[in-house]
């Protein structure tokens, strides 16, 4: 019960407790019925009339119960009509109360008269007078009447004292009485207002609203409540702009007739003002939150659940904020349960530390398919005004493209760094103003100098044989000169006493422009070709001595050409040999020449520059230029060929045991893409261990693998089996001419479905640059099975193929078995 007095204590005022307090001492029984609760607050008296409990708040039907049953139903239905009535409903009735075995049944004068609350709910107040006795009634009437007219002393008392300004309108005119001081002070004209007309106190309300509500209330019986409404009052000549709490109450008469209306004004302008200033901070840092190109968000801490979300986050994630807002973290990102946020986010609700991450890799999930954004993550506890954790305030700052820009250039950068290492060339960069070199360690290295050291251009140049130093200094200044292309190209050598080795670099440079276009820096690279160099001279004096060889045995073949005519052709096929050599000892030094290799990485630099630059201009000049690219990768590999056939000519001692079928499944993984695309279907069984060199023989079979592929059946699945058996010398075919002797070979046939060819041809695609295809219908440069030949040949065997047109080829391999 006492939860349900607080409730009636809130929403009535002092004067009506007074009141209560006044009617009980003069015998007059007061309730009040709550329409919600049906429940009724009663007095002493009132307890005391119709034998009931203790309790002064009673169910109503607890009062009923204690009424004659027909007098009952007849107050019920007035209780009803009270709260269905729109406008006041009041009542008076005779009841009479029940009696027992100890008490006589009574007559009471029951009053009610419903009334608003200021908490703007709907009562019924009323009052029992036991009207038994005329005396006793009589009696009581004017007890009534005098605890009334002082119940009216104290409410004025009351009204006087109270902070809020508080007068009666009374009639339609709304003459002003019982204003108190606090309403005299607002109205500003002093205490003669009282007996005026409200629109004679205040004309300036004639422009405003509060009359025509005024005469709504009076006709109504509604009560009319507003709050913070400006009211514009004239004071001492000046027009003032203050707000109020507003309350418009009817008062009834005996009749039940509104006859007057009670006004309450609370100033509450400084409470206005700051309410409408926050209201606009807020308005304020809602269009901030809307606008922030930062992600921002709230997570409450039950169930993690979404609580506000700004449209930047909504992209952030790929939603849209109003369909994330009220729902759980992982109902909307399910993505990320695996990914640890939750446990983070419940760590920071449970802790209250900050958590706050770089560059944090997040997996989200747009239209379905999973994407990786990198964001800068702060989770901060959100508090109540106790300080209470009720959730994680989210922001996130989208560096997606930031960091994959950084990837890619680190990943760019560690592609060249690894390129530049593959390649043994040395880097460097010349400040131009300062003399200061910064170089790698390798261009340290073969300049002598230590790795912490400091390198100028001066110990640069000190590390040059002194016969090449004044062309490098030349060629330095012609690369920075103003008509210059800024291109720095040259050899020289290293002086061997200062380097420890004399050799020959080959550098590159570029000349790089400040924004004065003035010469800034020159950067390039350096390649050790010393090795390549004296290759070359090698080969050069050899070519020259085979030919002066030549010369010499011509001479002397002419001479006795006319005497040993048998002996002469013997001679002239061994000329043939030699020169067949010569040539290709020059065909060799050519191609391992760097000057042929250094034109075409030009060739091929440069025209890559041209299509990426100017091929919007070039027409169909572009055709040209695509075409000069096609030959220059047509002639970077033949070079690359040629290299590889030069190499596997330096036969070595064989040295190492070999597994082919190791050597055949290393070939099949790297051929692994290749055989994917075409589908083919390659088996190897029952191939032999042998004597040899593993990486020859993994070029050998690459080579006759790939040769397969390429020249497959377009319509047709790849087919390619590689089997191996031993078979004496007898068998050895008659085109197989080894190289070595032996009782038995090893007979490896790598045989396939593809497109064959004439068996006239079998001996010539051996040969070097010997092609049966246009390069428009196969591409290849005619050196890989020359590479096999010669493969085979190191190995003391031999290779031989037999093909028909249309139904593959099978190309077999004899090596040694003892």
């Amino acid at each position: 019960m006492a939860s349900q007095a607080n409730s009636f204590d809130t929403d009535d005022t002092l004067e009506i407790k007074r009141l209560d307090l006044a009617l009980e001492s003069a015998g007059i029984g007061t309730w009040e019925l709550d329409f919600q609760t049906r429940q009724i607050r009663v007095c002493r008296r009132t307890i005391n009339l119709f034998k009931l409990n203790e309790s002064d708040i009673i169910d109503v039907q607890t009062l009923i119960d204690q009424i004659d049953p027909e007098d009952g139903r007849t107050l019920n239905n007035e209780i009803l009509n009270a709260l269905n009535q729109g406008a006041p409903w009041s009542f008076s009735l005779k009841l009479r109360t029940l009696g027992d075995a100890d008490t006589i049944s009574r007559y009471v004068l029951c009053k009610g008269q419903s009334h608003m609350s200021s908490a703007n709910t709907k009562r019924l107040l009323g009052s029992f007078i036991d009207i038994s006795n005329e005396e006793d009634n009589v009696t009581a009437q004017r007890l009534a009447k005098k605890a009334l007219e002082e119940s009216e002393a104290k409410l004025r008392t009351v009204i006087e004292s109270a902070p809020a300004a508080i007068g009666l309108f009374v009639g339609r005119d709304l003459v002003v009485e019982m204003p108190n001081q606090a309403f005299i002070d607002i109205v500003g004209k002093g205490p003669n207002i009282v007996g005026m007309p409200l629109r004679e106190v205040m004309p300036e309300l004639e422009n405003q609203a509060f009359l025509k509500i005024l005469d709504d209330v009076y006709t109504s019986g509604v009560t009319f409540q507003s709050y913070g409404t400006q009211v514009n009052i004239m004071q001492q000549g000046v027009m003032t702009h203050n707000k109020y709490d507003i309350t418009y109450s009817p008062v009834y008469d005996s009749e039940g007739n509104v006859y007057a209306i009670l006004d309450i004004a609370i100033e509450v302008t400084d409470r206005v003002n700051i309410e409408q200033q926050i209201k606009q901070s807020q308005m304020q840092l809602l269009e901030l939150f809307e606008q922030s190109p930062v992600g921002i968000a709230t997570i409450h801490k039950d169930n993690l659940t979404f609580t506000m979300a700004n449209p930047f986050y909504g992209r952030l994630i790929g939603r849209k904020p109003e369909t994330i807002v009220g729902k759980p973290l992982l109902e909307v990102l399910p993505e990320i349960s695996d990914q640890g946020f939750v446990e983070l986010l419940q760590e920071v609700i449970d802790t209250g530390v900050p958590y706050v991450s770089k560059e944090q890799p997040v997996d989200i999930a747009f239209d379905g398919v999973l994407e990786t954004i990198y964001v800068d993550m702060a989770y901060q506890p959100q508090r109540d005004r106790e300080g209470n954790i009720i959730g994680v305030f989210v922001v996130a700052t989208d560096l997606t493209e930031q960091v994959l820009s950084r990837k890619k250039i680190e990943e760019t950068e560690t592609f060249f760094r690894g390129a530049i290492e593959l390649a043994e060339l040395g880097t460097y960069s010349i400040d131009i103003n300062t003399g200061i070199v910064d170089c790698s360690h390798r261009f340290k290295q073969w300049f002598g100098l230590q790795s912490e050291e400091k390198t100028t251009y001066e110990m640069f140049l000190a590390a040059i044989s002194e016969a090449d130093r004044a062309e490098v200094i030349a060629a330095g200044e012609r690369a920075v000169g103003p008509d210059s292309d800024g291109l720095l190209n040259l050899e020289y050598t290293l002086d061997a006493e200062k380097t420890g080795i004399a050799r020959i670099l080959h550098a590159q440079g570029k000349v790089l422009y400040d924004k004065n276009n003035k010469p800034a820096t020159i950067i390039g690279t350096t390649q050790d070709v010393t090795i390549q160099r004296r290759i070359q001279l090698a080969l050069e004096s050899q070519v020259q001595q085979r030919t002066e060889q030549l010369e010499a045995m011509n001479e002397e073949l002419a001479a006795l050409n006319e005497q040993y005519v048998a002996t002469n052709e013997e001679l002239s096929d061994s000329n043939n040999m030699l020169q067949q050599s010569n040539v290709n000892l020059q065909q060799f030094a050519y191609v391992a020449s760097h000057d042929l290799q250094e034109p075409l990485r030009k060739i091929q630099s440069f025209s890559d520059l041209l299509a990426k630059r100017y091929s919007t201009h070039l027409g169909d000049g572009i055709n040209y230029l695509q075409r000069m690219q096609s030959s220059a990768r047509r002639m970077s590999d033949l070079i690359e060929d040629l290299l590889a056939f030069s190499r596997i000519t330096e036969h070595k001692d064989v040295v190492e045991s070999v597994s082919l079928s190791t050597v055949v499944s290393e070939v099949l993984n790297d051929l692994e893409l290749l055989i994917m695309e075409t589908s083919a279907v390659i088996t190897a069984k029952q191939l032999p261990e042998i004597q040899g060199d593993k990486m020859q023989l993994s070029q050998l079979f690459l080579n006759l693998i790939s040769n397969a592929l390429k020249f497959r059946k377009p319509d047709l699945t790849p087919v390619i089996n590689v089997t191996g058996k031993i078979i004496p010398i007898s068998e050895l075919p008659s085109s197989a001419n080894v190289t070595r002797s032996a009782y038995t070979y090893h007979q490896i046939d790598v045989s396939d479905n593809g497109i064959g060819f004439d068996q006239q041809y079998a001996d010539r695609i051996f040969q070097l640059f010997q092609r049966l295809h246009g390069r428009s219908q196969y591409s290849g440069t005619g050196i890989g099975l020359a590479i096999c030949e010669r493969v085979a040949a190191n190995h003391g065997g031999a290779i031989t193929v037999t093909s028909t047109p249309g139904e593959g080829a099978t190309f077999s391999i004899f090596l040694p078995a003892q």
